[in-house]
């Protein structure tokens, strides 16, 4: 090797974050790295079918020791455990209710009709039956396709699934740091929150939430996994149910990888590879551990995400078009301060919008998304932006009362990619 040859490098030396891993590589890292869960895999096993769930719980036990939760995750899993269990039994009984109340309707239709048409009393029992048949029917699909009640849910050891999970994860849940560690952890991860750097920033609302760590949740779940990969000395697969882009390395609604700078830390930490699939990625990878799972199940978890995302309602090209026109109608600034954001990744800072908006220093910011909060309501109001959208501007504090920065929301800046950041 020339001495030119030794002093330059590859496109990824310097740049290992962008090197997509092959299918392969995937496949053995299934094999052979540390395993990793995060809380909404463990989470989504209240909302999968039973056997999809059994399925998913066969592929991790695969994995034997090389699977792990952070303290971090098992801490969120009990912290919202109730409250998706309250959800699911929810929606079940609805459900049930409402068809409850359609074959009580539907009865007293065929008997009131029986009467008016003096049909005997045989056809009218045989109609009664058929419409006591089709509710039955329905019935048994929708409790097939709703996963076992819980009729333990403060925690019981006969619940399912915490059977198998108090079993899967025996001797296999990392500890709790140190105080001292631990607020140390915390406060990387508010400042990562406030600065728009991964893993977590979209949680930067949480910063002045209830919550003991704030905003850092997802970073103290990171923190704990590359502690742990540095002491194994190995990979980590990253199994992960949440999409957002302070994980992902997304190009629209394509996932290409985890986040590079996510990949370049764990390299520069403990010189190990980071891998990251999403549970429906993990079935369908099954077969590299030897597993065999169902087609059903495979859907079933692409059923329990779409509905995921279609619970949080999100912004349209229309409804973003709407909101800009009509700020600028006004001759707001938020207009051009929303498309800016969009340019920087969905975060403005506080110079940025005094330099857009060209206002004095001694100007506040207090009200400043008053006109966007309006706005949409008017337009929801009006059909064309969904109720329950993110706010087209969040504030982020990190103390003190004054915003350090504005979020506008993820489809936002997909949507306004490509458009122009600033008018001329």
């Amino acid at each position: 090797m020339s001495e030119h040859e030794a002093l330059n490098g590859g496109i990824y030396d310097a740049f290992p974050g962008y090197r997509l891993p092959s299918d392969g590589e995937i496949d053995t890292a299934l094999r052979s790295a540390l395993v990793v869960v995060d809380t909404n895999v463990l989470l989504n096993l209240y909302r999968y079918n039973e056997s999809t769930r059994d399925d998913l719980l066969g592929v991790l036990s695969s994995l034997e020791d090389r699977l792990w939760a952070p303290h971090q995750v098992i801490r969120e899993f009990w912290r919202n455990r109730l409250s998706v269990l309250a959800s699911r039994d929810t929606a079940a009984g609805q459900v049930l209710d409402a068809l409850a109340k359609q074959h009580r309707a539907a009865e007293a239709a065929i008997v009131q009709w029986a009467k008016a048409t003096a049909i005997d009393m045989s056809g009218q029992e045989a109609l009664l039956a058929k419409v006591s048949q089709l509710h039955e029917d329905l019935e048994a699909a929708i409790n097939s396709h709703t996963p076992a009640s819980s009729s333990a849910s403060a925690g019981s050891r006969a619940e399912p699934v915490l059977v198998r999970l108090e079993k899967l994860f025996q001797n296999r849940v990392g500890p709790a740091l140190d105080s001292a560690e631990w607020q140390e952890a915390v406060n990387e991860g508010n400042r990562r929150a406030v600065n728009k750097e991964p893993p977590g920033y979209l949680d930067a609302e949480k910063v002045n939430s209830d919550l003991a760590e704030k905003a850092a949740g997802d970073y103290l779940v990171w923190y704990q996994t590359v502690k742990e990969a540095s002491r194994r000395g190995t990979d980590v697969l990253f199994v992960t149910g949440d999409e957002k882009e302070d994980w992902w390395w997304r190009y629209r609604s394509e996932f290409l990888g985890p986040r590079s700078e996510l990949v370049e830390e764990l390299k520069t930490s403990c010189g190990r590879q980071l891998y990251m699939v999403r549970p429906i990625d993990l079935l369908k990878r099954a077969s590299a551990l030897a597993v065999t799972v169902r087609v059903e199940s495979v859907e079933d978890v692409a059923r329990v995400s779409r509905r995921e995302s279609e619970e949080h309602p999100a912004w349209t090209e229309a409804g973003v078009a709407a909101l800009l026109e009509a700020l600028e109608t006004e001759g707001r600034e938020q207009a051009d301060v929303i498309r800016a954001a969009a340019q920087a990744g969905g975060t403005i800072d506080r110079d940025a919008i005094y330099a857009i908006s060209d206002y004095d220093d001694d100007r506040m910011l207090r009200g400043f998304t008053r006109p966007t909060a309006r706005i949409t309501r008017d337009l929801q109001a009006a059909g064309l932006v969904a109720n329950g959208v993110d706010a087209a501007l969040t504030p982020i504090y990190h103390g003190g009362v004054k915003a350090l920065a504005f979020r506008i929301p993820p489809e936002m800046v997909s949507i306004l990619a490509d458009d122009e950041p600033l008018r001329g």
